[in-house]
């Protein structure tokens, strides 16, 4: 048997060009991504064709040559979830009738280019939306009940939305940029080599040396030797993301006299804070090499949030933890944030770095700072890191799962500190405003950057203390001005740590909103009047169901529904210039649009009003107002006046 691997960069140029089809095998877990790692794909290779980056690269993928296909097929092994999210890209562009490349490639000889062995339904699925003569789309019970289905159903409706928010000559430039330009390195397994045996090795172990550790490593190297340990400790308590900050710090630097800390002293870098246990502190930390680093990365030292310590003070042992979270960014996404707060108080920089924001290229960010900083200088950074890491966890939103949810929510959490038994506990805070707000900047934000986060945290830092109030009122002027603004988003967030930018009017805005765009509408518009709603409920919302209310959050929406349908079952219709009205529309989920169809608006009504939570805000105030009366080309009007009028408040009581 040949044991070679065989390794080619391929596009989706080379897929058209060679007659490649992929094969997903029967042992391979369905497709799995939902609306939300869809659409972040989908964004980021939009945000490299404006960057003008000369290819976008989503990583490797294991294939193995299936023989049983008549054409060049390639079953994958890894990477499924990527290659498939491609096709349907694919699929969703040749939906939409866009001639060009990337729509041709959905098909092959009148079949759709991906196969689900043994999952008819989902062959069906795809040449549905491929147009497929004969082919039929699964019912909504069907969809709903086989997992195979409904994620790659959802996937599709999701990139719809989305393609709708471009012009059909952008759309194209973006279809040439993803056929051409994103690359992955395919490796080929040597034909008689055991695939099912192959699969289950590549999805249980291998170690992949991460970028933040190679950073950490350059770094690391321009310390001291005797103070190597303390700050390669430090840099562990703030990259483990998926625990508390404060919780990370007391385990790693156990020998601090935590009984005589105030939780304030997090904030800054206080060296009482910074004292290892004695073993660890007289170890002659000498730092790894990169090579060395590389043949040790499954050794690691770092400290897992989980870890029970077992030479933990007994006055430590009744501490528990309640609240169990989950980082909205990466720490590497963090490391970025922190640089360019860094910088903006560097004298010497005071510039923004010129990438864009991304995990992936985060060596080459910080090349020119490795190259030149002094060890004074990594410290300061290294401070700075450890700044920005505690406003993140005090003030900025995680995925927040409690013993009784049966899943996580976006939520604040506040952290108390006890003294009887030193114990650091954290409960999440109710009904916040700042929740809802940073949601909505997460949910329309690049997933990828999060901009708004450079200009919050590092004004966290600069206050001495600062109220809840005080942060909701700051973020309310970052999220207008960042809204308004004509600057990139990375270039006006930068702006924002030192300053305002030029006051911006809301009339272009309140323009845009005026014309009947449809699901063209950016759906930040959509989501930023959930918050307003939210915040001034008891104006707007007073008379609703206050337990539905109650119930209510923001979350991930991507699908744009017409209230008044585009194609009422009755035939009931409207003209376009209200039926495409921001007024007669909503943001909901895939799901949500769909079961509401094209079922007139009274039937939707008693939908809405029979569900145990709200799909929407704005939905819940057109139903409000409406109370039983038309929903005419009157009571749009009237709607979508109401919603520009809150717009138009809030943006002139939040100004700087």
């Amino acid at each position: 048997m040949n044991n070679r691997v065989a390794t080619e960069v391929w596009t989706l140029q080379t897929i058209s060009q060679n007659n490649i089809a992929f094969v997903i095998p029967s042992y391979q877990r369905p497709y799995v991504w939902h609306d939300d790692d869809v659409l972040k794909l989908f964004d980021d290779i939009v945000a490299a064709y404006k960057n003008e980056d000369s290819h976008y690269f989503i990583g490797t993928v294991l294939t193995a040559k299936n023989d049983q296909s008549e054409l060049p097929a390639y079953e994958l092994i890894d990477g499924q979830q990527r290659t498939t999210t491609l096709m349907l890209m694919s699929l969703a562009f040749k939906a939409k009738k866009i001639q060009c490349e990337l729509s041709d490639i959905a098909t092959i000889k009148d079949q759709p280019r991906l196969t689900f062995l043994i999952r008819e339904q989902v062959q069906e699925l795809l040449g549905y939306w491929a147009g497929l003569e004969g082919s039929k789309k699964p019912t909504e019970a069907e969809l709903d009940e086989n997992e195979y289905l409904i994620r790659v159903d959802g996937a599709l409706r999701a990139l719809q939305g989305r393609l709708a928010q471009f012009v059909t000559e952008e759309l194209l430039l973006i279809a040439d940029y993803i056929f051409n330009r994103v690359q992955w390195v395919n490796n080929v397994m040597p034909i008689g080599m055991d695939v099912n045996r192959l699969f289950a090795t590549a999805n249980t172990t291998g170690i992949q040396l991460e970028q933040t550790d190679i950073l950490k490593a350059f770094l690391i190297k321009n310390i001291k030797p005797d103070e190597k340990a303390r700050y390669e400790a430090i840099w562990q308590a703030c990259e483990q993301m998926d625990n508390y900050f404060e919780r990370n710090v007391k385990e790693i630097f156990s020998a601090s006299k935590w009984s005589a800390i105030q939780p304030e002293q997090l904030a800054t870098f206080d060296d009482t804070i910074f004292l290892l246990k004695n073993d660890e502190q007289a170890q002659d930390s000498h730092g790894l090499s990169i090579g060395e680093l590389a043949q040790n990365c499954d050794h690691t030292t770092s400290i897992s949030p989980t870890q029970q310590n077992t030479n933990e003070n007994e006055e430590n042992n009744d501490e528990v933890e309640k609240v169990y979270c989950r980082s909205i960014i990466s720490f590497a996404l963090l490391l970025l944030h922190a640089y360019r707060i860094f910088r903006s108080n560097q004298p010497q920089l005071k510039t923004d770095i010129d990438e864009k924001l991304h995990s992936d290229r985060l060596i080459d960010t910080f090349k020119p700072f490795l190259i030149k900083a002094s060890e004074s200088e990594i410290k300061a950074f290294f401070e700075c890191l450890w700044q920005v890491r505690f406003q993140f966890d005090r003030c900025v939103i995680k995925w927040v799962k409690q013993p009784e949810d049966e899943e996580q929510r976006l939520t604040l959490t506040k952290m108390d500190f006890s003294k009887t038994n030193n114990a650091i506990q954290r409960s999440p805070k109710k009904g916040s405003k700042l929740t809802a707000l940073q949601s909505v900047r997460y949910f329309t934000s690049e997933r990828s950057t999060q901009y708004w986060l450079t200009p919050l945290l590092g004004w966290l830092i600069e206050q001495s203390q600062t109220s809840t109030l005080e942060v909701l009122h700051h973020l309310e002027q970052i999220d207008n001005q960042l809204s308004l603004t004509q600057m990139t988003q990375k270039e006006a967030s930068f702006v924002l740590l030192t300053k305002n930018l030029p006051q911006q009017s809301l009339d272009d805005q309140i323009t845009y909103l005026l014309d009947p765009k449809g699901t063209g509408f950016e759906h930040y518009w959509f989501q930023k009047l959930e918050y307003l709603l939210w915040k001034h409920r008891s104006d707007y919302l007073k008379e609703t169901d206050s337990v539905k209310l109650e119930k209510y959050r923001i979350t991930s929406k991507n699908s744009v529904e017409h209230v008044h349908p585009q194609n009422e079952e009755h035939g009931s219709k409207l003209p376009d210039e209200f039926l495409h009205a921001f007024g007669n529309l909503v943001l909901l989920s895939v799901g949500q649009n769909s079961s509401y169809g094209n079922k007139p608006v009274s039937v939707k009504e008693s939908m809405f009003n029979e569900r145990q939570s709200f799909d929407s805000l704005k939905l819940a105030h057109i139903f409000l107002t409406k109370k039983g009366r038309k929903w005419d080309q009157e009571a749009i009007t009237k709607h979508q006046e109401t919603m520009l009028d809150l717009l138009r408040e809030h943006y002139l009581l939040a100004t700087p």
